[in-house]
C-alpha cells in the first residue's frame, strides 16, 4: 500500500509539472511582448507612423487644401492692368494759324506766309496740315501729332506732301498770349546742312 500511495503522488506531480508547462508555452504565444509592441507590428518596438497627428500637417499640404484649421484659402486676385489714355492734341491749339516766317539756311534768308490747320488727334496720328506759300514754289503736307507737353506745348512731325521742300522736318508751336503761337521749324537738308523757319502765327479761323 506504502508503494501505490508514493507512485500516486509522484503521477500527481508529474501532471502538475505538465499543466504549468503548457500555460506558460500559451502565454508566450498569445500575450504582449517585452517591448510593448503589438503582436500584428511587423516591425517590433518602432512606433505605427501609417496615421498623421493632427497639426502636424506639412505646409506644403496646407497650402494646396486650405488653412490649418481646413478653411479654404482664397486665390490673390490678379490686378488687371488698364492702358494709360493717349493724349490728344489740347483745344487750345485747334484751328487754323497763319502768318509769315523767316527761313534761315547756310547760304540764304527767305521769307514767306505760313498756315497751319490744327484739329482733334491722338499721339502719333495725324492732325492737321501744313502749307508753305513761297515765291518760288508752293509745299503741301501733313502734321502728325509727337508729343504734348502740357497745355502750351506741341510738337509735330512734319510730312510734305508736294512742291519743292525737305520731306520731313520737326515743328514745334508755344501758345502765346492773344491767340498766337510760336512756330519753330528745323530739319536737315538733302545736302546735310541744317534748316529752321521761325515764325509767329495768329488763329484766323
Amino acid at each position: 500500500m506504502a508503494l501505490i500511495g508514493a507512485a500516486a503522488t509522484i503521477v500527481a506531480a508529474l501532471i502538475g509539472l505538465f499543466v504549468q508547462l503548457s500555460g506558460d508555452v500559451e502565454q508566450r504565444a498569445s500575450g504582449p511582448s517585452l517591448d510593448g509592441a503589438s503582436p500584428a507590428s511587423d516591425a517590433p518596438g518602432v512606433p505605427d507612423t501609417s496615421v498623421v497627428p493632427r497639426g502636424s500637417v506639412p505646409p506644403s499640404t496646407l497650402a494646396a487644401s486650405g488653412g490649418a484649421d481646413g478653411t479654404p484659402v482664397a486665390p490673390t486676385p490678379t490686378p488687371i492692368l488698364t492702358a494709360p489714355t493717349p493724349v490728344g492734341l489740347p483745344e487750345e491749339f485747334l484751328g487754323r494759324w497763319q502768318g509769315y516766317a523767316e527761313e534761315v539756311d547756310a547760304t540764304s534768308t527767305d521769307h514767306y506766309r505760313v498756315t497751319v490747320e490744327l484739329d482733334q488727334g491722338t499721339p502719333r496720328g495725324q492732325v492737321g496740315s501744313v502749307h508753305y506759300a513761297m515765291e518760288s514754289s508752293d509745299c503741301y503736307g501733313t502734321v502728325t501729332l509727337t508729343t504734348v507737353d502740357g497745355t502750351d506745348r506741341v510738337t509735330l512731325g512734319e510730312n510734305i506732301q508736294s512742291g519743292n521742300c525737305v520731306t520731313n522736318g520737326r515743328i514745334t508751336l508755344t501758345l502765346r498770349p492773344g491767340d498766337t503761337v510760336d512756330f519753330a521749324y528745323e530739319t536737315t537738308k538733302r545736302d546735310g546742312t541744317r534748316q529752321s523757319v521761325n515764325a509767329g502765327l495768329e488763329r484766323v479761323a
